[in-house]
């Protein structure tokens, strides 16, 4: 599985060149990183209860915090942009169209702002409604 790569700014150099700077390395993200800004982004939004976990056991496949990135599919792009696959569980009586459009808006500024890398798409799955 790649590892979601980002460069910062210009990378920092020092010594070498006869100007004090030479490249030092750089920055990487892993994706489960990615995967837990865009979830904790998620769960932040009214109207969506928790993760879900596709595939996962009958009693632990609605996860809320502790390991809520497992309801995220994190894929990097050939581009070295991203693709986010978003399981959610939202709450009965929720739009479920603006809900998902709000998640994928405030993933995309989370990601953007944190990170800095490119989104090619952000998908929401509504895979359960919580009816309590």
């Amino acid at each position: 599985m790649p590892v979601a790569a980002r460069v910062i700014g210009e990378p920092l150099r020092l010594g070498g060149d006869g100007h004090g700077r030479d490249r030092l390395g750089t920055t990487r993200v892993a994706n489960e990183v990615v995967a837990w800004i865009a979830a904790l982004t998620a769960l932040e939004v009214p109207g969506v209860s928790a993760m879900y976990h596709p595939g996962g056991q009958q009693i632990g496949r609605i996860l809320r915090r502790p390991v809520a990135h497992r309801g995220v599919k994190v894929q990097v792009l050939d581009d070295n942009s991203l693709l986010l696959d978003l399981y959610i569980v939202m709450e009965a009586g929720t739009n479920l169209p603006e809900t998902g459009a709000a998640v994928q808006r405030r993933v995309h500024d989370a990601i953007d702002r944190m990170l800095g890398m490119r989104i090619a798409e952000i998908n929401v799955f509504v895979s359960e409604v919580f009816f309590r």
